[in-house]
């Protein structure tokens, strides 16, 4: 059952000469208690989904042009304002990138936990204290930290905090926004093996965000992959990594894998993304892509799935 379905998702930033549609009408689903992947370039749109997601168009200078978010039924884009505090934190909480700027480092990293338990599950401050130790305990971080400051832990610690106070109100969604991109290799394993363990004791749908390919591998059952504002594939992570059906998906399993056959050197996507001013509604990977067609540079995209639910956006699928 879909915890979480977005449809023709739509949003943009004002520029001086028009709109910059970075997320451009994508369409997908999240089930419960299932690891989800959203995977592309920087700038291709994916951290604009999450915060789409939960909703903050005002805070980063975005709006909405259109389309659904319905959590649990609900249309999220219609919420008021008292529903949607509701919402964010108690039904979806977010962990973002970078935990040393999402912190506040002007208190201590207990503190910051302790007071999202209150906030969004109502408990007195020394039963809220109590549940903080406990989440630290299930973080795997020594309790006496919890009077320490941000500046005062490592990276991998305070990627850790950032989903204590993720799962303190007990979504039943987290979106992890690149949640390992700071990490070394050792870390962001015992990072990733973390949010199964939350996901897998807590019951909690995950939404991963990432441009790393192997991390999504590792943890989702699902995968969409981002371009330019859309999602040009989507298929469950065998066959995405067995049969990639858009050139573009092709391109990242082999940017991802340089040792897997004899090159020169490490292989790269020659070119970058197109800017979303106005964008083109005929294929944007066309100008990098080593199968384009006039058919591609001329024709609006079709839209193509298979019986398997292999959904694809590419002429060359078609054929």
């Amino acid at each position: 059952m879909a915890l979480l379905e977005v449809r023709e998702l739509v949003t943009f930033f004002n520029h001086p000469e028009g709109r910059v549609q970075v997320v451009d009408g994508i369409s997908f689903d999240v089930c419960e208690q299932e690891c989800f992947g959203i995977i592309g370039e920087s700038g291709c749109g994916k951290s604009l989904t999450a915060l789409s997601v939960m909703r903050y168009y005002n805070e980063i200078g975005a709006h909405n042009g259109g389309g659904r978010i319905l959590f649990e039924g609900k249309d999220i884009l219609q919420l008021p304002e008292r529903e949607l505090h509701k919402y964010r934190g108690e039904k979806v909480a977010i962990i973002m990138q970078n935990p040393m700027s999402s912190l506040n480092p002007l208190f201590t990293v207990g503190n910051q936990v302790e007071e999202s338990i209150r906030k969004h599950r109502g408990l007195g401050r020394r039963e809220a204290a109590e549940q903080t130790k406990g989440i630290f305990r299930f973080l795997g971080i020594p309790p006496e930290r919890i009077s320490e400051y941000p500046f005062q832990m490592s990276g991998g610690m305070l990627q850790r905090i950032a989903g204590g106070i993720a799962i303190s109100s007990r979504p039943k969604l987290i979106i992890a926004d690149e949640p390992t991109t700071a990490l070394d290799a050792t870390i962001q394993l015992q990072y990733l093996q973390l949010l199964r363990r939350i996901q897998n004791e807590m019951n909690t749908a995950i939404l991963l965000i990432s441009h790393d390919i192997r991390v999504i591998a590792l943890m989702c059952s699902r995968i969409a992959v981002m371009y330019a504002g859309r999602i040009v594939e989507e298929a469950s992570i065998g066959e995405i990594m067995g049969n990639p059906l858009h050139p573009y998906t092709e391109a990242l399993l082999k940017a991802a894998n340089p040792l897997a056959e004899k090159m020169d050197r490490i292989y790269s996507i020659d070119g970058q993304p197109p800017f979303l001013l106005n964008p083109s509604k005929t294929c944007r990977f066309a100008d990098r892509c080593a199968y384009c067609t006039k058919q591609c540079r001329e024709e609006p995209l079709p839209e193509f799935k298979k019986k398997n639910g292999h959904y694809v956006e590419c002429w060359r699928a078609v054929k």
